[in-house]
């Protein structure tokens, strides 16, 4: 009976679940008319500035009434700047009401480009309430103390309405920022990381093993984000990538057999990079949020080794260098181009100085050899040749990172 009794509320609770989904799902269904939400907002907009211009120390209480009436309620956050645009705050419009009485007792004048406003798609908020953003010129001017007072900038007006069966209805400001500054960070990261090199025609054969090794990546770099959430970036960096070559044993081909097995031949290539990348980030908290970029990494290489060991059969000896090709670094390109993404998570110490750690990769797109290696079928396992390098396919490297890095902020942009 008690299993029973669970199974029958927990149904309960399921159809609750997908009634109040469906329910907001079918609210945020409707398709409106965006010269009928335009006009709306444009009327609600226009009575905010007439009767703005109408408030002074003198003003009667019901011009004040129906001016406060505009907003959602006296907490409705609005942007306070009747000290300049250098000291510009966020304060509810009750507060600055007592503000303005006080510091401009000859009243404040306010003009908005209402023609050419911009607006955002309305979205969803909650309780059958919807959002519009509009963003338009906001010029304010006034007199204290005998000293003219002017600002001109560019603001957001947050709109909200309700959809009364399907019409919208009950337009009131929702809330007034300024819209986001561009900020710009140097960046220095260092990254250790696991790398390694993959072909197609080695990886299909089963005598031959690739594996990865240890590589590394450090690097500074500009990133300029021109909202709170998009960017771009580019830097200079210096990179490592390694892998080996393994397999058990020289093949005995005409008559050649070396008495080596457990062979490796490590390569190891160093580059010099120039990222170019797409940056988005998103506020976890005031001091945390998460960072990604996407790009492509331009590579130069400017140093290259190649190392390679067996034990002799015989001996039970360890060897170096048993690979006898001498003109291995012949057969590779100097450019490399790759695909590369980092994932990480920023704390901000202050309004400059960060502190980040996450995730990247490379993947290279571009082949590092020029598969120029004719007689390969016939000579890859003689102790002649490095297999990595002219065999058929393209040879591309791949790279995975752990980002630790430190960030300083060069522009003072707006707080999110």
């Amino acid at each position: 009976m008690r299993q029973t009794s669970i199974l029958k509320s927990g149904c309960i609770v399921l159809l609750v679940y997908l009634f109040t989904v469906q329910a907001a799902l079918s609210q945020e269904a409707p398709v409106w008319d965006k010269t009928s939400l335009r006009d709306s907002a444009t009327a609600l907009l226009s009575k905010y500035q007439i009767l703005h211009n109408q408030l002074n120390s003198q003003s009667d209480s019901s011009v004040v009434w129906r001016f406060m009436h505009l907003f959602r309620n006296p907490k409705v956050q609005v942007i306070d700047d009747l000290e300049g645009s250098e000291k510009v705050s966020g304060i509810s419009i009750e507060e600055l009401m007592i503000k303005m009485a006080d510091l401009f007792p000859d009243g404040l004048g306010v003009k908005m480009d209402l023609a050419r406003l911009s607006m955002d798609a309305p979205k969803y908020d909650r309780n059958n309430r919807y959002i519009i953003r509009i963003r338009l010129h906001r010029s304010l001017s006034g007199i204290s103390g005998g000293k003219v007072f002017s600002s001109d900038q560019k603001v957001i007006f947050q709109i909200a309405f309700f959809n009364n069966n399907g019409v919208p209805d009950n337009f009131t400001i929702y809330g007034m920022e300024l819209p986001p500054k561009g900020q710009s960070f140097i960046t220095a990261i260092v990254s250790p990381g696991y790398s390694g090199y993959i072909n197609p025609t080695l990886k299909a054969d089963s005598r031959l093993g690739l594996t990865r090794g240890a590589g590394y990546k450090a690097g500074i770099f500009y990133t300029r984000f021109f909202s709170n959430n998009w960017g771009v970036g580019s830097g200079v960096q210096f990179s490592q990538y390694s892998g080996s070559v393994k397999l058990d044993s020289f093949d005995a081909i005409g008559g050649f057999n070396s008495h080596l097995s457990n062979i490796s031949i490590r390569n190891d290539l160093w580059f010099i990079e120039i990222p170019a990348f797409l940056s988005a980030r998103t506020s976890l908290s005031k001091r945390f949020e998460v960072r990604a970029d996407i790009g492509l990494s331009f590579g130069l290489r400017v140093f290259e080794n190649m190392m390679s060991s067996a034990v002799n059969d015989n001996t039970g000896l360890l060897l170096d260098d048993v690979l006898s090709d001498a003109g291995w670094i012949d057969q590779m390109n100097r450019l490399n181009v790759g695909l590369a993404g980092n994932l990480s998570v920023a704390y901000r110490f202050n309004n400059r100085v960060g502190f980040q750690v996450g995730f990247g990769m490379r993947q290279g797109l571009s082949g590092l050899d020029s598969n120029v290696q004719s007689d390969f079928s016939g000579s890859k396992y003689q102790g002649q040749y490095n297999p990595l390098w002219g065999a058929p396919g393209k040879t591309v490297s791949q790279a995975f990172f752990i980002n630790i890095g430190a960030g300083y902020r060069l522009s003072s942009g707006k707080e999110k």
